[in-house]
């Protein structure tokens, strides 16, 4: 056995899940005797693991397995994770617009809705391009007609995943074939880093293969840089990063979604050794592995992006739902940012009424108090500028700046503004030394001599 399946075997064993004692009784119970040398001798092909068909096209052929995920339903263990049919169902009503104006360059308002996207994803030989390095799995996700029972004339859609595994790189233009033909009538594609990676990666795949490939095949329209395309990764971490630091995709599954993979997957950074062992020995087992991590991978992006688009929706009401306090406080400056004044003034609120720690309340205070002087709502700032100075402590000009600025320049009381002033120096001064600003307490000491120039100048 190669060192890469022994590595994985050791993590595995690393893992939360079933105990020792009770992979030993399944194993018991479902396989027949068998030593450790049997295990590491047998080939066992992909074909015999993971159920399909070999596609033939005018490339040749490659290896195609298909599942239906007609009822997604919600596991014993995990009854509250996000990936039952109704969000998917869910899915099918939202609109990609939504993100339009926060990604122009996504393209997604010429996307009405999901229900001719591509969700895809890839594994690859390695992370860089040119030649060698190969895509030698394709998954995608589509809605497809699920077929009417009897009794009803409703029309459902059926999530489908499809994976285009090739078995050897001779295989490549065949697979590139099926793809091409896989993604035609797709109009718009969503996935996780994929338009830094898996989308570039594919058009340069097309591009070196393209003497191996039937005249009339090339990159399909689904992937051209033109096309509307969610890359979920920027959403995921505009709304995520403060609270989970990680937005890998397999971390938003567990803290967002609340779903937990089974002992099955595999660690990414191994998949491109284990696909080269299988090159090396057509032992399937790891290879199955790779396609479950992958089929995974689809079904949580399509999870993903019911969720943040319902957030994007409706932020006000996904404050009560899918988003933590500090999830409040992205969410609010992205409605900020957006200008939609009232829903990030609204989560801002929550945000302080549900957050602790110095830093993430001065960061909300700020953000309160910047968008009512926007809107020159001057008493409820100054209001917010004082809450917030006597709420959260600590050295933090800030908001003595702003009550400065405000009764110097709106409320014309210098007296008040030169006091104010004095105190955001004294916060400046009293600040640990990598807190200091040079420059903000030169621009204080500017501004404080101009009150008392305009002082004297008043008396």
């Amino acid at each position: 056995m190669s060192s890469t399946s022994e590595r994985l075997r050791r993590l595995q064993g690393l893992r939360g899940g079933r105990t020792a004692s009770e992979a030993a009784n399944l194993n018991r119970q479902e396989q027949p005797e068998a030593s450790a040398s049997d295990w590491e001798t047998e080939v066992i092909p992909i074909e015999a693991l993971e159920e399909g068909e070999i596609v033939e096209n005018s490339a040749g052929e490659c290896y195609l397995v298909t599942r239906h995920c007609v009822a997604m339903r919600q596991e014993e263990s995990q009854p509250h994770a996000l990936r039952g049919q109704s969000v998917f169902d869910n899915l099918l009503e939202r609109d990609p617009s939504i993100l339009a104006q926060l990604y122009p360059a996504y393209r997604l308002q010429q996307c009405p809705d999901f229900r001719r996207s591509a969700f895809l994803d890839i594994e690859t030989t390695g992370l860089g391009g040119g030649a060698g390095i190969y895509a030698f799995m394709v998954g995608v996700g589509t809605f497809e007609p699920q077929e009417r029972s009897a009794d009803s004339s409703e029309e459902r859609l059926n999530f489908v995943v499809r994976q285009l595994f090739m078995r050897h790189p001779g295989e490549e233009p065949a697979l590139l074939t099926a793809l091409a033909d896989l993604l035609q009538g797709c109009e718009s594609l969503v996935t996780f880093n994929g338009r830094s990676f898996d989308a570039p990666f594919l058009r340069g795949r097309y591009r070196y293969a393209g003497r191996f490939l039937p005249a009339e095949v090339g990159p399909p329209q689904a992937l051209d840089e033109g096309t509307a395309h969610l890359d979920l990764l920027h959403p995921a971490r505009r709304l995520w990063r403060k609270r989970l630091g990680s937005c890998a995709l397999t971390n938003l599954e567990r803290r967002v979604l609340g779903y937990s993979r089974a002992e099955d997957d595999v660690p990414g950074s191994l998949i491109p050794h284990l696909y080269a062992d299988y090159l090396h020995d057509g032992d399937g087992r790891m290879m199955q592995r790779v396609f479950y991590h992958n089929r995974e991978d689809i079904v949580s992006m399509a999870a993903l992006t019911e969720v943040v688009c319902g957030v994007f929706s409706d932020p006000v009401a996904a404050g009560t739902g899918h988003l933590q306090p500090l999830d409040l406080l992205s969410m609010a400056r992205l409605q900020a940012e957006l200008e939609r004044l009232e829903s990030a003034e609204m989560l801002f609120r929550a945000a302080l009424d549900q957050l602790s720690g110095r830093a993430h309340l001065a960061e909300s205070f700020d953000g309160l108090g910047r968008l009512l002087k926007r809107q020159h709502r001057w008493e409820e700032a100054t209001a917010v500028w004082q809450q917030w100075l006597t709420t959260v402590g600590g050295p933090d000009s800030r908001p003595y700046v702003e009550l400065a600025k405000f009764y110097e320049w709106q409320s014309g009381d210098l007296t008040q503004a030169a006091m104010w002033t004095q105190w955001a120096l004294h916060e400046q001064e009293r600040s640990p030394p990598q807190n200091r600003s040079h420059e903000a307490q030169t621009e204080l000491r500017h501004r404080l001599a101009r009150l008392e120039r305009k002082l004297g100048a008043g008396r």
